[in-house]
């Protein structure tokens, strides 16, 4: 069997196990969402070396693209822009609700510093499931397609799978676009894994009000 027709089977079962527990549970615990994550991570590092050698090993990088520095700086400054933006939505969600007092509480919310620790490992995951393993394969089955046109494929992938909340939809689908593109430049998941965390924190504390920290302690007191 050819490897794209392999890659091609194998992304279809993925998809339509994966539409089907997204239609039949799209409200789900912490631990569902967790337990599938972990399951599929177990099965990318299986194949961890197939997908190194035989998928990414088809494109090797250029010298002037391996750099961690690189990559970080490039990575931080489109992180940076995003969370000033979505600092002056979270000011102006707080100053109409109570004023400067209600701004700054939402703003400084003492659990935000918690949220990214806790966070990080979930992104790193989820970056490692998006970029090396699902964007390789897309990239064997469409290797004519423009680096932006492979990137908006995988972060339209990246979005649906994120629920019904549009909004979220959205924002997941073009935060793993833009991150899609810089694994394709630069072939390196820790950046991207840092600026997922500090992004989709930084949203749910300040435009969601939404207390990612107390939401996962009460989850692990349940363990």
């Amino acid at each position: 069997m050819s490897q794209r027709r392999r890659l091609a089977i194998e992304l279809l079962v993925l998809g339509v196990l994966s539409s089907g527990f997204l239609v039949l549970f799209p409200r789900r615990p912490i631990s569902a969402d967790l337990g599938l994550a972990l399951f599929a991570a177990s099965l990318v590092l299986l194949n961890a070396n197939y997908t190194r050698t035989s998928i990414w090993g088809q494109w090797p990088l250029e010298g002037e693209q391996r750099g961690w520095w690189q990559c970080a700086v490039v990575t931080m400054a489109f992180t940076a822009l995003a969370i000033l933006v979505l600092l002056f939505i979270g000011i102006a969600i707080g100053y109409q609700g109570a004023g400067w007092p209600g701004a700054k509480a939402r703003i400084l919310h003492p659990y935000i510093p918690t949220a990214i620790l806790v966070y990080w490992p979930w992104a790193l995951l989820q970056q490692t499931l998006l970029q090396f393993y699902l964007l390789g394969r897309v990239r064997t089955l469409c290797p004519s397609l423009h680096p932006l046109a492979l990137s908006g494929l995988n972060g339209l992938a990246f979005g649906v799978v994120h629920g019904t909340d549009l909004v979220i939809v959205f924002l997941a689908a073009l935060g793993g676009t833009l991150w899609s593109w810089l694994y394709l430049r630069y072939r390196r998941i820790w950046p991207l894994a840092i600026s997922h965390t500090l992004v989709a924190t930084t949203f749910y504390y300040w435009v969601y009000g939404y207390d990612l920290a107390s939401r996962w302690s009460a989850f692990l007191g349940r363990l």
